[in-house]
């Protein structure tokens, strides 16, 4: 029995001739941002205001600088120094994607889920038991930069604003460093002079 399907030519799958699995999904909640970034950019469609998901990412939680919270997890002077430029390269970017509203949600969505598999596979695991930097630095680039990155090249393989780096998501981690949204050490373990 022949189906047809008169819907809109965007909804419609024509297959000719099949030698292997078709699998349709929908769009995910990411995959349709991305396409409305490259439509609100086409169309300079611009966003008035910062979406307050992202707002809590903006707002810095303490007093305590970048360079103090990445010198206290045990990073170098040169170390510090590549995190700044990066920090500063994404802090650009930022700059530019607060003039479209799907920007700032696929921002705040990053941020989430950079925060999130921080902690779960970094900060909970390794920074409050004392493990070493380079220990550190790779768990950040297994469980959370490589898992952003993969996000992004699959949800926003139609991208053509943010193209997003793995530099790029350092930066991003840096930046959630300097607004104090991640530590690379253990505060808390710290007694008090009394």
């Amino acid at each position: 029995m022949e189906q047809i399907n008169n819907g809109n030519i965007e909804n419609q799958v024509n297959i000719q001739e099949n030698h292997g699995s078709i699998v349709l999904t929908a769009k995910s909640r990411f995959s349709k941002r991305f396409e409305k970034l490259n439509q609100e950019v086409a169309s300079n469609e611009r966003y008035e205001g910062v979406m307050d998901a992202l707002k809590h990412y903006l707002t810095k939680l303490d007093g305590v600088d970048m360079p103090t919270k990445l010198k206290d997890g045990g990073f170098s002077d040169s170390e510090i120094l590549k995190a700044a430029r990066r920090k500063e390269k994404y802090a650009k970017q930022l700059e530019k994607n607060l003039f479209y509203e799907s920007a700032q949600w696929i921002d705040s969505q990053l941020f989430a889920k950079i925060m999130i598999e921080f902690e779960i596979h970094v900060e909970l695991p390794l920074i409050n038991l004392g493990a070493s930097k380079n220990e550190i630095l790779n768990a950040v680039v297994e469980k959370v930069i490589y898992p952003v990155l993969s996000l992004i090249n699959e949800e926003g393989e139609s991208d053509t604003f943010l193209n997003y780096t793995m530099e790029d998501i350092f930066g991003m981690i840096y930046y959630l460093t300097g607004k104090c949204h991640i530590n690379w050490k253990n505060y808390d373990s710290i007694q008090s002079g009394i």
